[in-house]
C-alpha cells in the first residue's frame, strides 16, 4: 500500500479524507498553513494530532485511502496563490485610488458618471462607496477618503492600502480586573494621607486581595494570575495614571479623589436641538454702575445648546464681594437669576429699540416662516435667536446650581440636570470657550468698564467712567448675540 500509485498522491488529500500514516487509519479534521490535524479511526482514546504537512506526504507508508468534501492546497501552493490575490487586489485598489484622484480611471480616456471634472473629492468618494456598494463591497465615503489620504501620504503606494489598522491594546493588558479595581481603591483610600511609594500600595492590594480571594492564594498559579510580578504591577500603575496621581501633593490627590467618573461612561451623542445644554457662571470683567450708583463688579450666566453652540440664554448680574465695614452681604448670581435665565430660554427675544435691523430674525437664516407658523410669538420684531428648550442641563457644582430652588424648578419643567466634576472644565467645553469669544468679541469692545483679562492689564480711572447700568449690559450682550455671534458659523451651526 506504501508504494507509488494514484492512492499516494496528495493532491488529493482535503478535510474530511481518510489517510493510512504509521500502519494506522486516520481522518484529516483540520488543515492551517502547514499543520494537519489527524484523527485516528481505529477506535483507539489517543487525542489528534497535529503534523506537518511535509513530515506527513513525505512518509513511506503515506496513502490517501478516500478524498474529502474539498481539495485541499498545499501550503507552498497555498502561499503563492495568496500573494497572487493580494498583488490583483493590490492593482484594483491602485486603480479605485487613481481614478478618485484624478477622476479619470487608468486606460480610459472618459470620465465615468460622477467622477467628472466639475465633480469635488468628496463626490467622487461618495461615487465610488455606491460602486462598490453595487458590487458588493460595503466601503463608505469617510473610509475611502481615509485610504486616499494614506496612500497619497506614502507616495501613491498600493501596499498601505491592503495594510491592517492599528490594533488597540486592551486596557490592563492580561491583568485581572479585580487587582486593577484593588489598585483604584487602594490609591483613592490613600488620598488624603501622607504619600508613600508604590512597594506600600503593592503591599495594601495584596492585604485587600488576600482578604477578598483568599482561597485564590492557596493555589501558586492562580495567586500569581490575580496579583501580577511587581514589575507588572509599576507598568499597570503607570499606565493608568495611578502611578502619576499618587506623587500629587495632598490636596490635589484629594481633589482627584473627590471627582466622580463621567457619567454614562462618556460623552454622549447629541442629535438634536436642546438634547444636551451645558452652563456656567463667569466673571464678565466689566464694570456697571449698581443700582445705589456705585461701580460694581459683574458676572455672567451662559446656557449654550451642544448640537449646534446656540446661546439659549445668557444672564448678566452684580458681583460684588461683602462689605468689611458695614458688614453687608455681598451680590452673585443666585437661584433666581438662573430661574430668569431659563425663563428666557423658553421665550423668543424682542427686538428692543436702538438695536440694529439686522438682529432681527426676519433678516437672518433663521427659518423664521417655519418658526413664525409654529409659534405665534415669532413676529417682525423678533431676535434671530432660535428657542431652545433644554431637557439636560450639565452645570457647575456651585451653590446656586444645586440650590433647592433651582432644583425644584428643573423638576417642574422637566429639565434633568447632570453636574460637571470638580475642576473638570472640559465637561463642559463648550460654555468655557463662550466666555473666551465672549471676552474677545464683546466685552472689550465695551469702552466704558472694560478691565481687561487680569489686574495688571487693567486700565486706570475705569470706576471713575460714566458706566453702563446692569439692564444695559444684558441688552447689549443680547443684541451682540442676534446681531454677530448667532450669525456667524463659529458662533452657531
Amino acid at each position: 500500500m506504501a508504494g507509488s500509485g494514484k492512492g499516494r498522491l496528495a493532491g488529493s488529500l482535503s478535510i474530511g479524507a481518510r489517510v493510512h500514516w504509521q500502519e494506522r487509519e486516520w481522518e484529516v479534521v483540520a488543515w492551517q498553513g502547514a499543520q494537519v490535524t489527524l484523527v485516528p479511526q481505529d477506535g483507539g482514546q489517543e487525542v489528534p494530532r497535529a503534523v506537518s504537512y511535509r513530515w506527513l506526504v513525505g512518509a513511506e507508508d503515506f496513502a490517501v485511502l478516500s478524498g474529502g468534501a474539498a481539495p485541499a492546497v498545499p501550503a507552498a501552493l497555498g502561499g503563492e496563490r495568496r500573494q497572487a490575490g493580494r498583488e490583483e487586489e493590490a492593482a484594483l485598489w491602485q486603480a479605485r485610488m487613481v481614478e478618485i484622484d484624478t477622476g479619470l480611471a487608468p486606460g480610459r480616456s472618459q470620465h465615468a458618471r460622477g467622477f467628472g471634472p466639475e465633480t469635488t473629492l468628496a463626490q467622487r468618494c461618495a461615487a465610488m462607496s455606491a460602486r462598490l456598494a453595487a458590487e458588493g463591497v460595503r466601503c463608505c465615503a469617510h473610509t475611502l477618503a481615509d485610504k486616499r489620504r494614506k496612500w497619497k501620504a506614502a507616495g501613491e503606494n498600493p501596499v498601505v492600502l491592503l495594510l491592517p489598522g492599528p490594533r488597540k491594546g486592551r486596557p490592563g493588558g492580561f491583568t485581572d480586573p479585580r487587582c486593577l479595581a484593588a489598585m483604584q481603591e487602594v490609591v483613592a483610600r490613600r488620598a488624603h494621607a501622607s504619600d508613600v511609594t508604590i512597594d506600600v500600595v503593592r503591599e495594601e492590594v495584596e492585604d485587600l486581595l488576600r482578604s477578598r480571594y483568599g482561597d485564590e492564594f492557596d493555589d501558586p498559579a492562580a495567586a500569581a494570575a490575580l496579583l501580577p510580578s511587581r514589575s507588572t504591577f509599576y507598568l499597570r500603575m503607570k499606565e493608568s495614571g495611578l502611578a502619576d496621581a499618587l506623587g500629587q501633593p495632598t490636596r490635589v490627590r484629594a481633589a482627584l479623589a473627590s471627582t466622580p467618573p463621567l457619567p454614562h461612561g462618556g460623552r454622549e451623542v447629541v442629535l438634536r436641538p436642546g438634547q444636551v445644554t451645558q452652563t456656567d457662571t463667569t466673571p464678565l470683567r466689566i464694570l456697571a454702575r449698581g443700582d445705589d450708583g456705585r461701580p460694581t463688579a459683574t458676572e455672567m450666566t451662559s446656557l449654550i445648546d451642544v448640537a449646534n453652540h446656540s446661546v439659549c440664554a445668557l444672564m448678566i448680574t452684580p458681583s460684588r464681594p461683602r462689605d468689611a465695614e458695614s458688614k453687608q452681604a455681598g451680590q452673585a448670581t443666585r437661584a433666581i437669576d438662573l430661574t430668569l435665565m431659563l425663563a428666557h430660554a423658553f421665550a423668543p427675544w424682542p427686538v428692543m429699540p436702538g438695536w440694529d435691523p439686522l438682529s432681527a430674525a426676519a433678516a437672518s437664516s433663521l427659518p423664521f416662516g417655519a418658526l413664525r407658523a409654529a409659534d405665534e410669538r415669532f413676529t417682525e420684531a423678533t431676535a434671530a435667536r432660535p428657542v431652545i428648550r433644554p431637557e439636560l442641563i450639565v452645570y457647575d457644582q456651585g451653590s446656586p446650581y444645586v440650590s433647592e430652588h433651582f432644583t425644584e424648578v428643573c423638576d417642574r419643567l422637566r429639565i434633568a440636570r447632570r453636574p460637571a466634576r470638580k475642576k473638570t472644565p472640559t465637561d463642559k467645553p463648550l460654555a468655557e470657550h463662550f466666555f473666551t469669544t465672549l471676552a474677545h468679541r464683546f466685552s472689550q469692545h465695551v469702552t466704558h468698564g472694560w478691565q481687561g483679562r487680569s489686574r495688571k492689564r487693567r486700565g486706570r480711572g475705569i470706576d471713575r467712567m460714566p458706566l453702563y447700568t446692569i439692564a444695559e449690559l444684558q441688552q447689549m450682550a443680547q443684541e451682540w448675540v442676534a446681531l454677530e455671534y448667532q450669525q456667524t458659523r463659529r458662533g452657531a451651526a
